[in-house]
């Protein structure tokens, strides 16, 4: 699947509400009865960054992410898409998988 930021138009940085109004805005683009793929594209992308926790786990543990586990937590902090996340959260989603 393409990057779902790119099929939305949206980045990293964007908060739930701007990317919802960037879903909308490509759905109406894209309307199922006449661009059925585009409009498919559309909703698995924002299935999958549709709120932060979300994002926060793609971002984490998306394999071309290229940092360790390891790397995250002995720098006390990780660096995902020029936003900077707690260690807490990082651990708090951690024990939640568990």
């Amino acid at each position: 699947m393409p990057n779902p930021y790119d099929v939305l138009g949206a980045s990293p940085d964007d908060n739930d509400d701007a990317i919802r109004q960037k879903y909308l805005a490509t759905v109406r683009l894209h309307p199922p009865e006449r661009s059925p793929a585009a409009f498919q594209r559309a909703r698995e992308a924002y299935e999958l960054i549709k709120d932060e926790d979300r994002r926060l786990r793609m971002l984490l543990f998306e394999p071309a992410q290229g940092e360790s586990l390891d790397e995250l937590i002995e720098e006390a902090k990780c660096q995902t898409s020029r936003k900077r996340i707690g260690l807490s959260a990082l651990l708090s989603l951690l024990n939640e998988g568990r």
